[in-house]
């Protein structure tokens, strides 16, 4: 058959099953060769990306377990909760607005035991109550605000009436 064909035709037909050929391995071969390989390609990125956050929350682990250990070495946290807020609050300057101050149960989970101290403060000024809560998360060696509730007062707007539940762990 090939004897039969012109040169031009030849070259057309050979033309055409190079063609045919590269359609073939591009579609039989090349492709999804390409796509596994940009596949793989965003699979490792993505396990790179997790695995940067791994990193990042050991370290927060890391810090946090050194916090801990300074906590427990300080030496206050076998001080009860119910003392520690009543020291806090003299310090603050809201002791005279004080007007209910009740511990909770002690709980134990998961190999800490968790104190809880409900406080009422009545008739305090914005500016009162957030130095005590300032106080309360950050000069205070491991004590929380659980729950807040503030009311404004009724007779005087500027003042308000606050329920607080304060929450410390420590290990049991």
């Amino acid at each position: 058959m090939n004897d039969r064909l012109d040169p031009r035709e030849r070259m057309f037909l050979l033309l055409g099953v190079l063609i045919l050929a590269g359609i073939f391995i591009w579609f039989v071969l090349l492709s999804p060769y390409i796509s596994t390989m940009q596949n793989l390609d965003s699979q490792i990125e993505g396990q790179r990306r997790n695995l940067e956050r791994v990193e990042t929350l050991r370290q927060e682990i890391e810090q946090l377990r050194q916090q801990l250990a300074g906590f427990e070495s300080s030496g206050l946290s076998g001080r009860p909760l119910f003392s520690q807020v009543e020291n806090l609050t003299k310090q603050m300057g809201v002791r005279d607005q004080l007007s209910s101050m009740r511990p909770q149960p002690d709980s134990v989970q998961g190999g800490f035991r968790q104190q809880l101290v409900e406080i009422r403060l009545e008739r305090v000024t914005l500016s009162q109550l957030v130095g005590f809560l300032h106080a309360t998360e950050y000069r205070s060696n491991g004590i929380q605000v659980r729950s807040l509730r503030i009311r404004p007062r009724f007779d005087d707007r500027s003042r308000l009436d606050v329920n607080l539940v304060l929450m410390s762990l420590e290990r049991a």
